[in-house]
């Protein structure tokens, strides 16, 4: 198997959510072990929410929308709209829709009945007489885990990348960074000597009472903390493929949630791309393998690279 195919065999996944996860894995431990690659296996079980079910009926007309809550429920009228970069406070229900871009944009999910619409479809809630809809959601339990790659007792670095994705192939979010991390340590058989690498599972979405995204994360510090504290530099990679890559330590508590973060904070850089255009492809049905462009991804992996190695 190649880069190519690689990437190519991530993004067919979609989403790779639930059982999907798994299969994901595969595909990376495949991929080592073509390549005589040693890894170690982190293997935790989480659960997770699964929409079975969601509809939206506007004045008689049916609106498309996906599920966005972790719970099953009514919605009873347009009353709760947010925007999924707005939201404060707690509702009975809501209506949400994301402001960057006209696809449906699954930003975060609820603990109360939720759907997400388009931002298009905005205008309709506002000015309808009547609003019903419901949302059905089963609570999963899956088996998935983290890929560790490289140095696993003194690394000077510690790199992330989530395998996972949420809606659709999942492409800029997040294979685009799997596969440039994989690439760099395929390309850079020195760096497995100072570098620790983890392919994450399960960064999307849980039930955990600590926060709802990132679990795969906190289930390698749960075990591996010592290791986080004592890097020198840590690195997650997420979001990448569609422009030019930089390091960046804004949004650090949207990427990376450890509950370490405020401990370690100053030594860990997000490797990303700017968030406009991200942001009109994240968690929507158009974060396809097309929208990555090799350039990117290749300057990306340099600029990797190079960082690794001072």
């Amino acid at each position: 198997m190649n880069s190519q195919s690689f990437i190519e065999q991530l993004t067919k996944i979609g989403p790779r959510y639930a059982e999907g996860e798994m299969v994901a894995a595969k595909i990376i431990e495949n991929y080592l072990t073509s390549l005589n690659i040693p890894f170690t296996t982190q293997p935790f079980s989480a659960e997770v929410p699964v929409c079975t079910k969601a509809e939206l009926t506007v004045d008689g007309e049916q609106i498309q929308c996906l599920g966005s809550s972790l719970v099953s429920g009514d919605i009873s009228d347009g009353e709760y709209l947010i925007s999924h970069f707005g939201y404060s406070g707690e509702t009975p229900y809501n209506i949400a829709y994301s402001p960057m871009t006209d696809s449906i944009c699954v930003v975060d999910h609820y603990k109360v009945p939720s759907v997400t619409i388009s931002r298009k479809d905005v205008v309709k809630i506002v000015m309808a007489k009547e609003v019903v809809g419901f949302v059905d959601v089963e609570r999963k339990k899956i088996e998935t885990e983290n890929i560790l790659v490289g140095n696993m007792s003194n690394p000077t670095n510690i790199v992330f990348a989530h395998f996972d994705s949420i809606i659709g192939q999942g492409a800029v979010d997040n294979a685009g960074s799997v596969s440039i991390m994989m690439n760099c340590l395929v390309n850079n058989p020195q760096l497995r000597e100072t570098t620790l690498f983890n392919f994450s599972g399960n960064e999307e979405m849980s039930y955990d009472d600590y926060k709802l995204s990132g679990y795969g994360f906190r289930v390698f510090e749960q075990k591996y903390g010592e290791l986080l504290e004592r890097a020198k530099r840590i690195i997650v990679m997420d979001g990448l493929g569609v422009e030019k890559p930089s390091f960046t330590q804004n949004g650090l508590d949207w990427v990376l949630q450890l509950k370490m973060l405020n401990k370690i904070r100053e030594k860990v850089l997000w490797l990303q791309n700017d968030q406009t255009p991200v942001l009109q492809y994240f968690h929507t049905h158009d974060d396809t393998v097309e929208i990555l462009e090799d350039k990117h991804l290749k300057a990306t992996e340099q600029l990797l690279s190079k960082s690794l190695k001072k």
